[in-house]
């Protein structure tokens, strides 16, 4: 007579698969959410200048405010608040709801990326519990390892070959409208141009391959170090 498996092991298994990416994605938008980004973007020589004529020292003072107002879920009096060197709001009323909704979309994904995080250390520690299960930890870290790098390949590829299109999609399914679409003359344009967030997208995409291959890596050494299990 046949027995049955349990399929709790598998289940736990693919949850780690499937956090994977997402916690990847999330950890690496944080990295560059910071002023040290900011500040190596436009210290690069070939950095688009401000056609109206903001320094670069006061392009990285207003762009480092919105990265806090972002990265510490401020209170939008925070850009309200921000000047122009002549004395007049740094935004205006449109520019401030589009950063209050792309606050809002970090925010739901920074929750994302802290639940992949619990279910990844969660679910790794109770497969790790059982020796009959310890296996699959390491084989949910390759095969994630895998499922981000084919996302990536995928993504990059649509990136690559056509930026605005990647670019206007990415907006549509996240805000409503055309919300997100500025004159030149608006600052927020000024301060991040399409450059900008080229550079982003490149640096994310360079960590998440970066990660995913260190940790597919560990998993399979992991794997052999670990025998076979009745779950396998």
């Amino acid at each position: 007579m046949k027995i049955s498996r349990p399929r709790w092991p598998l289940l736990i298994q693919t949850l780690l698969v499937l956090a994977m990416p997402i916690f990847l994605l999330v950890a690496d938008l944080r990295i560059v959410s910071g002023h040290w980004f900011v500040r190596w973007e436009y210290g690069k020589a070939d950095f688009p200048p401000d056609p109206i004529g903001l320094t670069r020292a006061e392009r990285t003072r207003l762009a480092e405010v919105c990265v806090d107002y972002l990265a510490t879920n401020a209170s939008l009096s925070l850009l309200e608040d921000l000047r122009l060197p002549d004395g007049e709001p740094a935004f205006n009323a449109r520019e401030l709801r589009h950063m209050a909704d792309v606050q809002g979309v970090y925010n739901q994904m920074t929750i994302a990326g802290v639940v992949a995080a619990l279910v990844l250390a969660g679910g790794t520690a109770t497969l790790l519990a059982s020796k009959h299960t310890r296996r699959r930890a390491p084989a949910g870290f390759l095969k994630g390892s895998l499922l981000t790098l084919g996302l990536l390949v995928a993504v990059g590829a649509t990136m690559a070959l056509s930026w605005g299109d990647f670019f206007t999609t990415f907006h549509r399914i996240f805000f409503e409208g055309d919300s997100w679409i500025f004159p030149y003359s608006d600052t927020l344009i000024r301060l991040f141009p399409i450059r900008f967030w080229m550079d982003v997208a490149a640096t994310v995409v360079g960590l998440l391959v970066i990660e995913a291959l260190v940790l597919g890596a560990l998993g399979w050494i992991w794997m052999r170090g670990t025998g076979p299990d009745s779950q396998t």
